[in-house]
């Protein structure tokens, strides 16, 4: 493990301060368990200021939702203890259900709701008189540490997210240009998979870096709109990217491009490799390719469409490119300059739409369930008194790793971090506590392992573990105004919280073992099914939501191909068969009605291929239509016609890639069988 770097230290001091003003507060007023004060800094905290005053209120919010939950449950359900769980269970289901449906931060309010209603309400079952003063104390004591947090990341050399934002999309932007070259000298292998899944997945961490920015100082409502601007055409360069890549390859095998199509991709190549910053040459070659495309034979071979189709991708790149460098010189320099239209139209081609998995979602809400229900009937059968610790335990790890495809590793990591903290907290406890007099003494002793505990959250990687750690050694000390020494308590309370960890790591095996494959099937079905509805889309909004819900799947995609160790060429070209129908779709207006009549075959057969969700190749019958069709519109001249002929070329190499080039016979012929 590297040693932390110097930001790293800053936050975990920043935070340990909190953690320390967050339990002084507590003491004095007194609140009844100051612990939970420090739990919360350290699950509110993050690098970020924004970040932690927007996680700050939405854990406000979260928990005054759950506390009244509780309140409205437990005195009225109490004599009933089966429904109580019943009830208790289905809430906090029901809120994990809502927050895995929200992939922004303001799902922390559905799932923090959830688990502050167990939090709450089980440990007092046996009192239910006193539901309302817990639920104020737990409100209270959780507010305490929330502020605390909030106001030492804002004082305390903030960290603000707009410049974090900015090197981002920098190193996304360096990054894409690596790509554009990986598709321009159409390298092959792992690499260039690693490049293309690494533009998908920063393009999520950004948007999701984005939400955090109306919380940051001075709000930033320019960044935002940048940030809306931006995504899509991030996204888009990943089809457009090996659109290009397969046109390469394909003129390869038929002789190489011509002349001035092989100047342009060498000059968009030089130009990438140069930085990616020199407007004015990007500028003459966008006018270039431009007039390259205007400047093609009216009759053309299988050899001249592929080109053209390289072409106008070529084109898009440069367009996006352009777009993407004048909005990151916004971002860095003056956010509110951008007047003009962008180059590339992206709202007539996708809409901004969020992919929503109820599958999964209702799968974690049922495994969150029977979670709590089983930990319930061990605490009824066994009589535990300190089982309602094992059931909070068990919910609050259950629904923190959630969202991941297979939560069981995280789990059972939170599983040892208990096992490990029982022994910390006992030295604590046992050893040093008793010797301590005054608050002074208290933070000294208590410093090393919240500064360690910051340490570990500020890196991605033991981000899980230092969470874990801060809440079980925090919650099994159990500082109070009055240090007293309860042997038994402090092991069943400490046994009780492992156990509840341990049985929601058990559950989830039993539950949850699905994987990233099973995401990435469910994904690649979902696609097959827009697909479908793009062919017989009616409106130009249907269209771009579709195109939309789409490139978001790219988003979800990435970090599972990730974890699976998977390529997502599928993804992919399912996004360019999608891209290329809407070609054909807007494009049927221009042409004459014999063209439109093979447009509508080709988009018939495709809706019947795509409701099919057939994972078989794609009939010959579908390539015969397409390759009819490439025969008629190839003879017409205007933009309706190209953008037919872009899709029609596109489809042919998305569906049939190794199929040999299609026989266009002369024009004669085109015009006889016409009559």
């Amino acid at each position: 493990m590297a040693f932390p770097a110097l930001q790293q230290w800053i936050f975990s001091f920043k935070t340990t301060i909190a953690a320390l003003l967050a339990l002084l507060i507590a003491l004095w007023l007194p609140l009844p368990n100051p612990y939970w004060s420090i739990a919360t800094v350290y699950i509110a905290s993050n690098p970020l200021s924004g970040a932690t005053r927007s996680k700050a209120i939405f854990r406000v919010i979260g928990t005054l939702l759950g506390a009244s939950a509780a309140i409205a449950m437990v005195p009225n359900l109490v004599n009933t203890p089966i429904l109580l769980i019943i009830a208790l269970g289905l809430w906090s289901a029901g809120c994990l259900y809502i927050a895995m449906l929200d992939r922004t931060p303001r799902s922390y309010i559905f799932m923090l709701a959830g688990y502050t209603a167990a939090l709450i309400g089980f440990p007092t079952v046996d009192v239910p008189g006193t539901i309302f003063d817990v639920a104020l104390a737990r409100t209270e004591e959780i507010i305490v540490g929330i502020l605390c947090a909030a106001v030492v990341s804002s004082i305390i050399l903030p960290r603000p997210v707009a410049p974090v934002i900015a090197l981002r999309l920098k190193a996304w932007l360096a990054n894409a240009d690596v790509s554009a070259r990986d598709a321009l000298q159409l390298r092959t292998g792992a690499e260039p998979d690693r490049h293309r899944l690494k533009l998908a997945g920063d393009t999520g961490e950004i948007e999701n870096l984005s939400t955090h920015l109306i919380y940051d100082a001075g709000g930033h409502p320019e960044f935002l709109r940048l940030i809306r601007d931006v995504r899509p055409r991030m996204l888009m360069l990943i089809p457009i990217l090996s659109s290009i890549a397969d046109r390469l390859h394909e003129l390869s095998l038929l002789g190489g491009p011509s002349r001035a199509a092989q100047q342009l991709v060498d000059r968009m190549d030089k130009w990438l490799a140069a930085g990616g910053t020199d407007a004015e040459e990007l500028d003459r070659l966008r006018s270039d390719i431009e007039a390259c495309v205007d400047s093609t034979r009216a009759h053309r071979s299988w050899h001249d469409l592929v080109e053209l189709s390289l072409l106008i991708r070529l084109g898009d790149l440069a367009a996006i490119r352009w777009d993407c460098l004048d909005i990151l010189r916004s971002v860095e320099q003056a956010p509110d300059h951008i007047s003009r239209p962008y180059t590339y139209p992206i709202a007539e081609r996708a809409a901004l739409v969020h992919h929503y998995d109820h599958g999964l979602a209702m799968l974690s809400a049922i495994v969150s369930f029977v979670t709590i229900s089983v930990c319930c009937t061990f605490w009824i059968l066994l009589s535990w008194p300190e089982g309602g610790y094992a059931v909070l335990m068990a919910a609050v790890a259950g629904n923190l790793f959630s969202a991941q495809d297979n939560p069981v590793p995280s789990i059972v990591m939170f599983a040892k971090c208990s096992v490990v903290s029982i022994g910390i907290a006992a030295l604590y406890v046992f050893g040093i506590l008793p010797h301590v007099h005054n608050f002074e003494t208290l933070a000294l002793v208590l410093a090393p392992a919240l500064v360690f505990f910051g340490l570990c959250i500020s890196k991605p990687e033991t981000l899980f573990m230092g969470l874990a750690l801060a809440i079980c050694v925090a919650a099994m000390m159990g500082l109070q105004v009055t240090f007293a020494v309860d042997t038994s308590t402090f092991w069943n309370s400490s046994i009780a919280t492992s156990v509840g960890v341990i049985l929601a790591a058990t559950t989830a095996s039993m539950l949850r073992t699905l994987g990233a494959e099973w995401s990435i099937r469910r994904l690649a079905v979902a696609n097959k099914e827009t697909l479908a509805e793009i062919a017989d889309a009616q409106t130009a909004r249907d269209e771009a939501r579709l195109t939309g819900v789409m490139l978001d799947r790219l988003v979800l995609l990435a970090p599972r191909a990730k974890a699976a160790g998977h390529r997502i060429p599928g993804a992919i070209g399912e996004l360019r068969e999608g891209f290329n129908i809407l070609d054909l779709r807007r494009s049927r207006i221009g042409l004459t009605p014999y063209s439109r009549r093979r447009i509508d075959a080709v988009l018939l057969m495709l809706k019947r291929y795509y409701q099919n969700k057939s994972t078989v190749p794609a009939p010959d019958l579908l390539l015969a239509a397409v390759n009819r069709a490439l025969a008629v519109v190839r003879n017409e001249h205007g933009a309706s016609a190209r953008s037919a002929l872009l899709g029609l070329v596109g489809l042919r190499r998305s569906l049939f890639p190794d199929r040999s080039p299609p026989h266009l016979p002369h024009a004669p012929v085109l015009l006889e069988a016409a009559q």
